[in-house]
């Protein structure tokens, strides 16, 4: 069945971000076994999310990819194509995955764990002080 097989591709894809130190968003501390570099979010269908996003969306090094996974016979609606040409054309990264392209998706991971440069100005508006309506707490 195609659901199986798209929640075992879903699994395998989830392991391999964890290996590399992308953890699931609000990971518990002990859970986390090697250092963590970004995370992932598992968007849940079914009227949880709202339609034609992708299923995961991951950052790391301040790179945003939303990823659409597909089981081998899966097919993407024209909802799903609209929304990663969106997020694509906005200048983040969209993927419609299926198995077979499993290696690039790796390949491009890899390049966006090396990226050390992605726009390096942001990194200054990190340093938002506490007292106002916009703090960004860093533990």
């Amino acid at each position: 069945d195609s659901m199986a097989a798209e929640k075992n591709f879903e699994n395998r894809v989830k392991r391999y971000l964890q290996s590399v130190g992308i953890y699931p968003l609000g990971c518990a501390a002990d859970r986390v076994t090697i250092q963590p570099i970004g995370y992932y979010e598992k968007r849940w269908g079914g009227g949880y999310s709202k339609a034609g996003l992708p299923d995961l969306h991951i950052v790391c090094n301040a790179i945003s990819l939303d990823v659409e996974l597909k089981a081998p016979t899966g097919r993407q609606s024209d909802l799903q194509k609209h929304t990663i040409s969106q997020i694509n054309h906005a200048g983040s990264i969209g993927i419609i995955l299926w198995p077979d392209g499993f290696d690039e998706f790796q390949q491009i991971m890899e390049g966006v764990i090396e990226c050390s440069s992605h726009i390096p100005a942001l990194n200054a508006l990190k340093r938002v002080h506490g007292n106002t309506k916009c703090s960004m707490w860093t533990g």
